[in-house]
């Protein structure tokens, strides 16, 4: 048998057919303000990756608050996965009267939630300075959620 028909007949090596999550996708959770967590998303959002962004994502929703921020101005690559993320998510915050915002500034992350449509559904601005802290239901009332329902 030559070398070129036994690396064909030989599996592809697991570190190459599976990326692992966490080398490509990172979530980091912080307080934004009392009534506000802050999930800054860093790296690309696919098929691989968006489980693991679902999880961090949904894991942070409960009833009645605190109200969610996801910054995805570090997000090189949104699919068609991530944006199903989003999507899910928002529906997870409004039925727990949940406030959720949405960071976006790049490029790819900006088109994907144009081409879609989905910049008109979220609160969408460029910054996080931007996210309103007027009061602890200000995410709630602006997303046309209210509080406890």
């Amino acid at each position: 048998m030559s070398a070129d028909a036994r690396s064909a007949a030989r599996p592809p090596s697991p570190a190459v057919a599976t990326p692992l999550p966490g080398a490509l996708l990172e979530v980091a959770v912080r307080p934004l303000s009392p009534r506000t967590l802050l999930c800054a998303v860093s790296g690309v959002v696919d098929l691989f990756t968006a489980p693991h962004l679902r999880d961090r994502l949904l894991g942070q929703i409960r009833s009645g608050g605190p109200d969610l921020v996801v910054d995805l101005g570090e997000v090189g690559i949104l699919s068609a996965a991530g944006l199903t993320v989003l999507v899910e998510t928002r529906a997870a915050a409004e039925a727990s009267g949940v406030g959720l915002c949405v960071v976006a500034r790049t490029r790819p992350v900006l088109r994907a939630l144009a081409v879609t449509g989905l910049d008109v559904e979220f609160e969408v601005v460029p910054h996080v300075d931007g996210v309103p802290r007027e009061g602890p239901d200000q995410l709630s009332a602006r997303a046309g959620v209210r509080p406890g329902r």
